[in-house]
């Protein structure tokens, strides 16, 4: 048995030493790869987004939700911006719900309208129900708000 003789396997102190290194450097990479995953984590979590999808708000309900000191994204398809504003009072909020009232861009400085369409009531299919969209002076809708909610 020539695979059992102690002149062909080499050194077994080098051996030794050799699986002692291959463990040091497989648990090296180990930590490694712990670290830098627990690191990336850790960021992640810092960010100051919201971890759920943002929705716009398309109902008075919704939007009444908002109180002061909430913030909301302004999303005005015009000129293709996004302005986030803190409710400053209850009147804000009235003001982006009531039925003709305006709302500017400060963007683009333009002015929409609010306009609630669909029947009343309640219902689950697509208008069906109250919602409240924002129209430039061609009736066609231009904005929406989306409420961000603090996680």
């Amino acid at each position: 048995m020539e695979w059992l003789d102690p002149g062909r396997c080499g050194n077994l102190e080098t051996e030794k030493q050799m699986k002692t290194m291959l463990k040091a450097f497989t648990g090296l990479l180990l930590a490694v790869g712990l670290a830098t995953t627990a690191s990336a984590q850790r960021a992640n979590n810092a960010l100051p987004f919201p971890k759920s999808p943002l929705k716009s708000a398309s109902s008075q309900e919704e939007i009444q939700k908002m109180k002061k000191g909430n913030r909301y994204m302004q999303v005005c398809m015009e000129c293709q911006s996004v302005t986030v504003k803190e409710v400053a009072d209850d009147k804000e909020v009235e003001a982006l719900c009531h039925d003709g009232g305006p709302i500017h861009c400060p963007s683009c400085k333009k002015k929409v309208k609010v306009k609630r369409v669909g029947p009343p009531g309640k219902g689950t299919a697509p208008r069906t129900k109250r919602e409240i969209i924002y129209v430039n002076e061609e009736g066609k809708e231009c904005m929406f708000i989306v409420p961000i909610k603090e996680e």
